[in-house]
């Protein structure tokens, strides 16, 4: 099964990227339902391996803490690039959540793709027919929605994904969640 852990946006938050899609107008976008920050990516592994994940995750005792979404900008190269993301102010509670997910996956035995953590949420991805028409309408959307700004939502959680692979789009399937602790939050399953 193909695995990953991230951060799934509230509605809300989803909602307001996804207008934000529609003027686009090019790409491939991510569904609206689907949009969320990858926190790791464990690619494919096994029943045995996602439970012990699973078990790794759960130990994870962390606050939770506030995201806001901030600016717009593409990945790869200009002249073809690969996808267009919102950032993420810097959050040292994402910081850390980061680090420890890492920790987990480790302690689950899993090997991670070594790349340094960028915040973001992916918009669209585009493909190899990236032409000028595609081009133009990406500049003009960059340069009138390049910064945005969006109130901070909150994150309680995170969970543990499965994608489902298809021509036309992955479909996302929660295999557990995740609560982070805040202040008179019920406790835990398996704890404090």
């Amino acid at each position: 099964m193909r695995v990953f852990v991230a951060i799934m946006l509230p509605e809300e938050v989803a909602a307001r990227l996804g207008a934000l899609q529609d003027e686009l107008g090019c790409g491939r976008t991510v569904a609206e339902e689907n949009l969320h920050l990858t926190l790791a990516f464990a690619g494919e592994i096994d029943r045995m391996q996602a439970g012990e994940l699973d078990a790794a995750l759960d130990a994870i005792r962390l606050p939770g803490f506030w995201l806001a979404p901030a600016g717009i900008s593409v990945f790869g190269p200009s002249e073809r690039p690969e996808a267009v993301v919102v950032g993420l102010r810097p959050e040292p509670g994402l910081d850390a959540l980061v680090r420890a997910v890492t920790g987990a996956a480790r302690t689950a035995g899993l090997v991670l793709p070594r790349r340094r953590f960028r915040a973001h949420v992916t918009l669209a991805r585009f493909g190899r027919d990236f032409g000028a028409p595609e081009a133009g309408r990406l500049g003009r959307f960059l340069q009138v929605r390049g910064d945005l700004a969006l109130n901070p939502f909150e994150v309680t959680g995170f969970s543990m994904m499965r994608s489902h692979l298809r021509a036309e789009g992955p479909i996302y399937e929660e295999l557990a969640a995740y609560p982070l602790d805040f202040p008179g939050a019920l406790p835990r399953r398996g704890g404090a």
